[in-house]
Parts: structure tokens; sequence; C-alpha cells
């Protein structure tokens, strides 16, 4: 590892125990020594924030020309890109790779999000990082890889996503949530993540979802086609919460001009917009971004890590050869070692590692 790659451990370390990144720390020390991606041209496309550098820092330490997106779906955090390019990582715009791919220089490998890069052709494929990013590559003629699969992306999800859904409430003031009623639109694995925080603050919830779920006791259900009672729940409540995953969502199921005179504080939790071209951009907290993104880590280095050194591992994977044409999830083995790196030596909670696992 060269000086510049030393110093930016080292600064990561500064904001971060060895706790809370155990697995980008194996790959690290690891492809150090390796270098696994000596050469290659990888694109990362992973929201790019303080806590993406340690992904970065893994990908630069075993060799990869790095490549990151300069119109990303999710706007990250200026400083994080300048120490990047610091570092010599280039910032491309999606046109600038199309041409270099028409002229004979495609991408070895690209770690995609919310498959901006599917018109792409990388030479060895695609690692996903989030489900709704999988419609994109339909019909698409390489390995595509979707690490938003299995245990290891309920960390992010159900753990980080949570956490972050309360600590972006609170930056905006309303850090006191106790007594103040929910309707969360959707229930998978983020939603679950934020059913289980606001519960622990002593708000009441009203789940919203095309089924019923099994939910804890006092949370009550309604089904997303029950126009009447989602209105009246949805402009009756303290806040409304969107986290289906599904753009558009709510469109057509709601008076969108009465939701929006209601003082419902509203709010999307995901990549697309949910609440649909009828409700206005303004009327929803940060303009419809998920509203983790407003914070300067969106989502706790503790939470994040191992989907990020998945979705690294998965590169090795696609050289490797092993994984057909289409879409393919990581194969058991890898989460499992990512896993136990994370059980050995990490930081999460008895209770946090018990709702992962499910055991």
């Amino acid at each position: 590892m060269n000086e510049q790659l030393r110093a930016l451990k080292k600064y990561l370390l500064e904001f971060y125990s060895a706790t809370e990144w155990p697995c980008l720390l194996a790959q690290i020390e690891d492809w150090s020594r390796t270098r696994p991606l000596e050469g290659l041209r990888v694109l990362d496309n992973t929201p790019l924030f303080r806590n993406t550098l340690a992904k970065h820092l893994a990908l630069l330490a075993a060799g990869a020309q790095l490549t990151v997106s300069a119109e990303p779906v999710i706007a990250g955090d200026a400083q994080a890109l300048a120490r990047a390019q610091a570092l010599g990582v280039r910032v491309c715009l999606l046109a600038q790779l199309e041409a270099e791919q028409a002229a004979g220089q495609p991408l070895d490998l690209i770690l995609d999000c919310a498959g901006q890069y599917a018109s792409l052709h990388p030479l060895y494929g695609f690692v996903e990082l989030t489900r709704s990013g999988v419609s994109r590559f339909e019909g698409c003629s390489c390995p595509v890889m979707v690490a938003d699969a299995g245990r290891i992306k309920l960390m992010e999800t159900a753990l980080g996503t949570g956490d972050g859904f309360v600590r972006a409430m609170a930056q905006l003031g309303y850090d006191s949530l106790a007594g103040k009623s929910l309707v969360l639109v959707g229930c998978g694995k983020v939603g679950r993540g934020i059913l289980t925080e606001v519960l622990a603050r002593g708000m009441s919830v009203t789940v919203v979802d095309i089924a019923q779920k099994e939910l804890p006791e006092g949370v009550d259900f309604i089904a997303l086609d029950d126009r009447v009672a989602l209105q009246s729940a949805a402009e009756a409540a303290f806040c409304v919460v969107t986290v289906t995953g599904v753009a558009d969502a709510l469109a057509g199921r709601l008076d969108m001009a009465a939701l929006a005179a209601s003082p419902a504080l509203l709010v999307n939790m995901g990549v697309e917009d949910e609440y649909g071209a009828g409700m206005p951009d303004a009327r929803v907290l940060a303009g419809k971004m998920a509203l983790n993104f407003i914070l300067d880590e969106p989502t706790l280095m503790r939470y994040m890590e191992t989907t990020m050194a998945l979705h690294n591992e998965c590169a090795l994977e696609l050289l490797a050869g092993r994984v057909p044409q289409g879409c393919v999830e990581p194969p058991s083995e890898l989460e499992q070692r990512l896993l136990e790196l994370t059980r050995v030596g990490g930081c999460l909670t008895e209770a946090q590692w018990t709702m992962v696992m499910g055991t």
C-alpha cells in the first residue's frame, strides 16, 4: 500500500474504530498483498460519503483504476469526492464512458447503484447495489450480481436506514417522537427497520402494505387498496413515510392535493419518488430525496460497511467467471464469510445481531 493510501486509512481511523469496519479492513489488508484488481478499469457508483472512502480504499489497494460518477443517482459529500480525486480517482460522465466504450475502451467492471450505468457493457459484468436497480438490467447480456440480497443487506436497510431516519428527523428538529403518529407505507426490510426504531421511541404506527403483515402488538394495519382508510390515516398523521421501493407507489391511491394541504410531514425513504408527480417535490421533506441523505453520514459505517465489502467482493466472483448471464445473488458462502467477520470483529449489539440473523 502506498503512502497516500496509508494516509487515507489513518484518516478514516480517526472517525471509525476498527470494530465499525472489520470487513473492509480485512479486504484492504488482503488485497494490498494479492492485488486482485491490478490494472482493471472499475467504476464504483456507490453514493459517495466519507465512509464510502473505505470502500474505495479497498478497491485502490487491490490495484483498480477507479472511476466514480460525475452524475450520481444521489448527490454525495463534496469533501469526500475531493479526497477521492486527490488519490487519482477519475470522475466521469456517462457520455464520456459511452464514447470510450465505442472507441474500444470499455470498463472492466461496474459496481453500480440503481442501474444507472446499465446501458454500458463492461467486460466482466456488473454488481448492483440496490434492489430498485435490478429492473434496469432486464435483457442485459452481461452477468449481474445483486448485492441487495440475503442478511447482509439487513444491516444497511433494517438497522442502518431506521437509524438514519431517526437521526435525520432529529437534525430537522423533530428529536422528540414519543406520542406522535406515523403512517408507514411499506413494511419490507427497510420498513421493518424504521418500525423498530420509531416504536422504541414511543410513536404510534399504522403500517400500510399490499397484504396483511405480522406486526408487533399495538401496530395498526391498512391495506394499500383501502383508499378511504389510507387517506384518513395519512391526513391525520404526524408523519407519513413511504418505503416501498416502488416508483409512484402512492400515485392514484390518494387525493394528493388534500394530503398536501394536511399538516402531516411527508417523507420518502427510497431511491425512487414513491409519491408520484401529483405531489409537489417541495411538499416532501428533502424534496423527495431519501431523508437520511440530508445527513453527513446517511448510513453509519457500522451498518453499511458489510454491504460495501460484499459489493466489492462480488467483483472477484465476476473475474473468476463463475457468474452466468442475467441477475444472480451472491453465493451463500461469501455472505457467510463476511457475516462471520462482522460477528467476530464488529460492534453490533446482541439484539441487532438477532434481528439480522432472525434467530
